[in-house]
């Protein structure tokens, strides 16, 4: 099946025409693995590299970022996110935690169940819950940035938590929390960024395969990162636990973050410098960004 056009909206919310017609280019896909069950993309875990028990940065952000609920990178290491109910896009400062700026979606601020943020080029998207996807241009301190909407394509039933930019398939990944339709399973679609591409089948992982890295079955994605290594890491605010699968689905790896550190995951993001930054919602403590750096 043809995959609905990321440049055409299917709704408008406000001004159709985003500032800058023309489309950033991306490098062209990675060979899936997919199509080779027997070579692996990665030779190492990611997650293996990394000492969850140091925090290398920790910042408490501000109350307006309560429900803070994604993370993402620009390609010169600045650092966005937004919260779960309102379209209205934060940078952060990663030396210092502070807000350097804040931008809305559209003059009468986007009002939606925002579930994850990513940045491709000079082309921002936010998803939502159901799968609608928002696209936009970054915006300057205080400005009304207008917004393109369409439909991600994910199935009736996948709740969406999670969205990133994979470069090296120039895919967005939007990962299900919850899909009952599959409940056996994790579930990630992948949304190729060119009109010209077919949608890719979505990755699925096994949730049998946890129990073998003391994880239960009800591990439920609440974000989802791209790693340098072109592997994926999964996000669980139920079990503060983080997974790396490989394009495939098999699991790669798993950590559980220090019980009582993180009140409540909802963000991932992976810095241009190595660093993997998770952010908490507000949950009984103080909405924070933990950064976690290399051994």
């Amino acid at each position: 099946m043809r995959l609905p056009t990321l440049f055409v909206a299917l709704l408008l919310a406000c001004d159709p025409s985003p500032p800058g017609a023309a489309p950033d280019s991306a490098p062209p896909p990675a060979e899936d693995a997919a199509a080779d069950p027997g070579t692996s993309i990665v030779a190492a875990p990611f997650l293996d590299r990394y000492d969850f028990e140091e925090r290398l940065r920790r910042f408490e952000l501000p109350g307006r970022l309560d429900e803070v609920s994604g993370l993402a990178f620009t390609a010169d290491g600045r650092l966005f996110a937004h919260d779960d109910e309102r379209g209205r896009v934060h940078q952060i400062d990663p030396l210092t935690g502070d807000v350097t700026k804040a931008f809305d979606l559209g003059a009468d601020l986007l009002r939606d169940d925002l579930e994850g943020i990513a940045v491709v080029g000079e082309r921002f998207f936010l998803v939502s819950s159901t799968g609608t996807l928002y696209e936009f241009r970054e915006g300057a301190d205080g400005e009304d940035v207008t917004y393109r909407r369409t439909h991600s394509g994910v199935a009736p039933g996948c709740e969406v938590e999670g969205l990133d930019w994979d470069p090296g398939r120039d895919e967005l990944l939007i990962a299900c929390k919850v899909f009952a339709a599959e409940a056996g399973s994790i579930v990630v679609y992948r949304l190729p960024v060119s009109p010209d591409r077919e949608r890719p089948p979505p990755l699925r992982v096994p949730k049998s395969d946890l129990a073998p890295f003391g994880l239960e079955a009800d591990f439920d994605p609440s974000g989802v990162a791209v790693t340098p290594d072109g592997s994926w890491l999964l996000l669980s605010a139920r079990h503060d636990a983080l997974i790396e699968v490989d394009p495939r689905g098999s699991i790669l790896a798993a950590v559980r973050l220090r019980e009582g550190r993180h009140p409540q995951p909802e963000g991932l993001a992976i810095g241009p410098d190595g660093l993997l930054w998770v952010a908490d919602e507000r949950n009984g403590d103080e909405p924070r960004l933990t950064a976690y750096g290399p051994r």
